[in-house]
């Protein structure tokens, strides 16, 4: 049972001159063509479909999970055939964002109170992010629930964890501090074992 992530320089995909320029539909079109580009080789037949909350699914591969994600300067994608619901975010250190006012409106009291008692680490903040959006992404369900009333229980040190929600399930994360990036990685099964990622470029 494994978990497979393909990451690239976001530049392998788009020109280079668009890298720190805003991305646009047209842009975003060719990173989900890429993404096809990739599953395709694993499952050559391969037909998409969107589920109910209009997430993508491989409506002939049932047991194929996969989900995407880009940021500035990187992109990654996720898939498995032995998780269920499995959802990726990355973020680079480098993004440009108002940590304070965004976790004020974002993050569970916990999380706040945990990242001010190690001097609002820039990292943690980074952590506590992309675990709620591979979550949310893992289950489908996107921004349709406050972020702020789902506690990641991230914590300093650990990469690895539990998210449980009343609304969402149980899903299981692995944080990846990569050099330039924070990756997250999250997907739902019955024993909350950690699965192994292997990364290919």
């Amino acid at each position: 049972m494994s978990i497979y992530i393909h990451y690239v320089p976001l530049s392998l995909i788009l020109p280079s001159w668009k890298i720190n320029q805003r991305i646009t539909m047209i842009d975003r079109e060719a990173v989900r063509h890429y993404r096809l580009q990739q599953l395709q080789q694993i499952a050559p037949d391969l037909i998409l479909d969107i589920n109910s909350y209009g997430k993508p699914i491989a409506k002939n591969e049932p047991s194929l999970s996969f989900n995407h994600s880009h940021s500035q300067k990187y992109y990654a994608l996720a898939y498995s055939e032995d998780v269920q619901d499995l959802g990726i975010d990355i973020e680079d250190f480098s993004r440009n964002v108002r940590m304070h006012a965004l976790a004020q409106h974002a993050f569970h009291p916990d999380e706040i109170a945990c990242w001010q008692a190690i001097g609002f680490d820039p990292a943690f903040w980074f952590k506590v992010w992309t675990i709620k959006e591979a979550v949310l992404k893992a289950h489908g369900l996107g921004i349709r629930l406050s972020l702020k009333d789902l506690n990641s229980h991230a914590h300093p040190s650990w990469d690895f964890g539990v998210v449980d929600h009343p609304e969402l399930g149980q899903f299981t994360y692995q944080c990846l501090q990569l050099p330039n990036s924070m990756l997250t990685v999250a997907y739902r099964q019955q024993d909350l074992t950690l699965q192994p990622l292997h990364f290919f470029g």
